[in-house]
């Protein structure tokens, strides 16, 4: 083989290794939307893991919508390093695009990100495409554990063509109706009951959640999501197990739109230490409130207590509501925190090579 020939082959393989080194880690995720007492109410929490760091193109489809829909949607993740940091780059629902707001976590810039897509008539099914860059400041590739979570809430509405059948089908009973409202009385009140009864039997208010925690010793991560379809006061646990004591950073993120999608958190706590929970805030059509915590040394297990009013103004035991909120939980095993000892010797090092350089200057001079 010629040399020239060698040396194009050889390009190519540096070309291909440097273009797969670039390439974005691509996942996909098909989602069940979730319906409530009622169909035209569907809702969906999504989570995912990166433990390589690099940029990412992550796509969720929505599956169980059948028409027409007003659709919000929410993403957000928090971090106080660069190993559990996910920098939103952009993200659309069906070519509609969400909204980010960055701010501080710390001394660490953009550590809250959270982005809003405020309701949109669309049809499904619904897609959303999201593209960041995992492990902020960090080279591609870097054993990282880094997290983010989301909602997506769907109300549907009828077709025009219902519509129109509906207001003639009103138009022909509404001799019918008449003659018969004493029965219809009757048998609304006897369904009000059966639905009260199933919404008693299907309350989602006090609930309990185990996550399983992504990454190695090096740092460990998870974004749990918690749906709320019934109105009223709520107390939900969440659980991650790990054995030692750690760093633990978290928080707890909301952003709903009308009374249907409201969570208020009253207290949440961890492993008995309480977490700073913000005032809400209004975002354009939608209500955003977050709790966190900064860096904390605490022992495991991490029990994680939220508290709240999910519903807004809504009467307690209204059902068929699709409120929600996301959490990401950090842990930085102490194992991989230097120890006190450590810096003391590193200060006495540094100190003690600082010395010797300026005797050796002196005596060169």
């Amino acid at each position: 083989m010629k040399l020239t020939t060698r040396l194009f082959a050889a390009a190519l393989v540096v070309a291909a290794v440097a273009s797969a080194q670039a390439a974005p880690v691509t996942a996909s995720q098909s989602v069940a939307l979730q319906s409530g007492t009622t169909v035209d109410t569907k809702t969906a929490g999504f989570t995912i893991n990166h433990l390589v760091a690099g940029e990412f193109v992550d796509t969720f489809t929505f599956t169980g919508m059948d028409r027409w829909g007003l659709v919000n949607a929410s993403l957000t993740t928090s971090a106080q390093q660069a190993r559990f940091n996910i920098d939103f780059v952009s993200a659309t629902v069906n070519g509609r695009t969400l909204n980010f707001t960055r701010t501080a976590l710390g001394s660490f810039q953009n550590g809250f990100e959270f982005g809003r897509m405020d309701d949109y008539l669309l049809s499904g099914p619904l897609v959303l495409t999201v593209r960041g860059y995992a492990g902020q400041g960090l080279a591609a590739g870097t054993a990282i554990s880094a997290s983010y979570s989301g909602t997506i809430n769907v109300t549907q509405v009828p077709e025009p063509g219902s519509l129109a059948l509906a207001a003639f089908g009103l138009f022909g009973m509404g001799v019918v109706v008449r003659r018969r409202r004493a029965a219809r009385t009757v048998m609304t009140a006897a369904a009000l009951a059966v639905a009260a009864s199933g919404a008693m039997a299907a309350s989602d208010l006090n609930q309990t959640h185990d996550t399983v925690l992504a990454g190695d010793q090096s740092g460990l991560t998870g974004a749990p999501y918690v749906i709320h379809t019934e109105a009223g006061s709520f107390l939900d646990t969440l659980t991650f197990h790990y054995a030692g004591t750690g760093l633990v950073d978290a928080s707890l993120i909301t952003i709903g739109t009308g009374a249907g999608q409201q969570i208020s958190f009253t207290e949440v706590l961890l492993n008995g230490q309480a977490l700073t929970i913000d005032p809400s805030v209004p975002m354009g059509n939608a209500t955003y409130q977050r709790a966190w915590l900064g860096s904390t040394l605490l022992a495991g297990d991490y029990t994680l207590i939220v508290k709240g009013i999910a519903g807004g103004s809504l009467a307690s035991g209204t059902n068929g509501i699709a409120a929600s909120y996301s959490t990401t939980f950090n842990v930085m095993p102490a194992s991989a925190v230097p120890e006190p000892q450590s810096y003391a010797m590193f200060l006495g090092g540094l100190g003690l090579v600082t010395l010797m350089l300026s005797r050796r200057r002196r005596q060169q001079g």
